[in-house]
């Protein structure tokens, strides 16, 4: 009894001491990269954290106006074999935690209904980085498969299915109302009274 007693004393001395090194780096820009499957879009939510001694350096990098530029061409992704244009779809948001957020976007003119495969890379490091990257939950009937990560997770590849596409729902609307208006109208023509 008195043994355990003396290792959880211990172990609570020794806590305060372990909880940094489980935190962020303070010498490492945190990279986490949210990626997003539709039918319309392939989309990219960057978030890049630096460390305590890197916020100084990296607020600074940020200001400068080919940054953006030099991100996204850091970035890759392609579907099917097919490289994708990464666009930024609005202007980097500063959080109060001093991380930069990116939203890019890679529109799709047609998504087949099927199996397919995502690939994404993320290649920027302008200082020592820690890379994390991960596909959110399918959206307009996507079904996320296998998500494979590279060593560092700077690369991520995606198996998927999209659903067979029917037809849009206004479609069914009109459709529905006119079978609505032929059904009164038959109605209307059996009630009429015969003269």
């Amino acid at each position: 009894m008195a043994q355990r007693l003396r290792s959880s004393v211990l172990a609570l001395l020794i806590l305060p001491l372990a909880l940094p090194a489980l935190a962020h780096p303070r010498d490492e820009l945190g990279q986490a990269s949210y990626v997003g499957i539709t039918r319309t879009a392939i989309t990219i939510e960057l978030s890049l954290t630096p460390g305590d001694q890197l916020a100084p350096s990296f607020a600074a990098l940020v200001k400068k106006p080919d940054f953006v530029q030099h991100v996204r061409g850091a970035l890759t992704l392609s579907l099917d074999g097919e490289r994708l244009a990464l666009h930024l779809v609005r202007e980097p948001i500063r959080t109060p935690e001093q991380s930069t957020k990116l939203f890019l976007e890679a529109p799709l003119t047609s998504l087949t209904a099927g199996a397919h495969t995502l690939r994404y890379a993320n290649r920027y490091a302008p200082f020592k980085s820690g890379y994390l990257a991960t596909t959110l939950a399918g959206t307009d009937g996507i079904t996320i498969g296998t998500q494979t990560h590279g060593a560092l997770q700077q690369t991520l590849t995606v198996a998927f299915r999209a659903p067979a596409t029917g037809l849009p729902l206004f479609v069914w609307i009109v459709a529905g109302i006119l079978a609505l208006a032929a059904s009164y109208g038959i109605r209307g023509i059996r009630n009429k009274p015969r003269s």
